[in-house]
């Protein structure tokens, strides 16, 4: 990230504390889900990476504040706490839309350097055994996230970070992403940890709806919540369970469909 020769530590694509937090009441090993297989397991996604000022970095300026307020099997969802105290400007029976500017307790830099501290390391890294290619492909803007996450620029022109949280009772705490989304004039990708999903957009054809839902650059800081978006999350690893080569083999005989 420094760009510079020094001796490297080991880093996670998600910090390491929240692999805690995915472990369930019983305190079995978290679910993996993805990559055609469900198994339990502790297996973190790690490498020789960064070196331990760039590490520091992503820890003080982002990871310090947002970790222990992400939901939990055990312990609730704190972040959510601490957006519902502030005024919604809009609710309904799906969800509601809350301004960060409206609420001091919201750390607006820090969240947004959690976010996209993660989504840079996928975009360097393939965090997958010998496997070359990153995660994801973010071209031109991935120089400009690194220059902002180090405070050595300004956050990048045509680059979009959205914030939606799940109520603290429909909560899926799981670690997915960062993947791609399909869209089509620009690049979109999703990263889920426990209780919220960011979705990173990227391109000069982003559109002016977009454009004004952008967690970081709108001076209001929106940040949404949505029990349909939420819904979908769900939905979408019920079908990952269910085409797994490895669900028979937890759920024994035929299998189990996921509700």
């Amino acid at each position: 990230m420094c760009l510079e020769t020094k001796s490297v530590v080991s880093s996670h694509l998600y910090p390491a504390a929240l692999y805690a937090y995915c472990r369930s009441a019983e305190d079995e090993s978290p679910m993996r889900v993805g990559d055609d297989v469900v198994m339990l397991s502790d297996r973190q996604l790690q490498d020789y990476l960064l070196c331990a000022e760039c590490e520091d970095i992503l820890n003080k300026r982002g990871e310090m504040w947002v970790n222990p307020k992400l939901a939990t099997v055990k312990d609730g969802f704190p972040l959510y706490e601490i957006l519902i105290k502030g005024p919604a400007a809009h609710e309904d029976e799906d969800g509601g839309l809350y301004f960060a500017s409206l609420n001091p307790e919201l750390e607006v830099e820090k969240l947004t350097h959690f976010a996209m501290g993660i989504f840079w390391k996928a975009a360097v890294h393939s965090w997958k055994g010998k496997k070359r290619s990153p995660m994801i492909e973010l071209g031109p803007y991935g120089d400009a996230i690194r220059l902002w996450l180090r405070g050595e620029g300004t956050f990048p022109k045509n680059v979009c970070l959205t914030v939606m949280l799940s109520r603290a009772d429909r909560t899926l705490v799981v670690l997915g992403g960062p993947a791609p989304q399909s869209t089509k004039r620009w690049q979109s990708y999703f990263l889920h940890v426990p209780g919220v999903v960011f979705t990173l957009h990227v391109g000069k054809l982003i559109d002016l709806e977009m454009r004004v839902s952008c967690f970081h650059e709108n001076p209001t800081h929106p940040i949404f919540v949505s029990d349909q978006v939420m819904g979908a999350l769900w939905k979408r690893m019920g079908d990952q369970y269910r085409e797994s080569r490895k669900t028979k083999g937890i759920f024994g005989g035929e299998g189990k469909a996921i509700s």
